[in-house]
């Protein structure tokens, strides 16, 4: 099953079926599982081409954090909400896997940035702390 169906299903468990408004589930649909473009979407929800990416950004914060509550808060999901999440997961990494990116996987990196590659003086400029001084040692 690719990661469209698998997602598609995953947005139908009674977990998720009640989240969002109907726009903002069609924009999300149209925009990331149908794969249309936004004057498409527009279009088929009727609505303009600014409101479909706000809506479908807004439908994919609220189901990050429903999915983020249901996991911190321990709640009883069913076994295909735990099945389908899996599977998910399963093909983001394999995705980020095969694109070579590993950005939201932090290993000490941000993007291109390494953090241990810089010097102290450098990281406390960074963070608006006082920079090290070696001369009172």
């Amino acid at each position: 099953m690719n990661v469209s169906e698998l997602l598609k299903e995953f947005l139908q468990l009674p977990e998720l079926a009640a989240m969002g408004s109907t726009q903002e589930r069609a924009a999300f649909i149209a925009l990331h599982i149908d794969r249309l473009t936004v004057r498409e979407a527009g279009q088929d929800i009727g609505v303009s081409k600014s409101q479909v990416t706000n809506l479908a950004g807004l439908f994919q914060t609220k189901l990050a954090t429903k999915m983020m509550e249901l996991k911190r808060r321990g709640r009883s999901v069913s076994a295909q909400y735990l099945t389908l999440q899996r599977e998910l997961y399963g093909q983001l990494w394999a995705l980020s896997y095969e694109s070579g990116s590993n950005d939201w996987d932090w290993d000490g990196k941000v993007g291109n940035f390494k953090v241990s590659a810089v010097s102290r003086e450098d990281l406390a400029e960074c963070f608006g702390e006082q920079s090290p001084r070696f001369d009172d040692e």
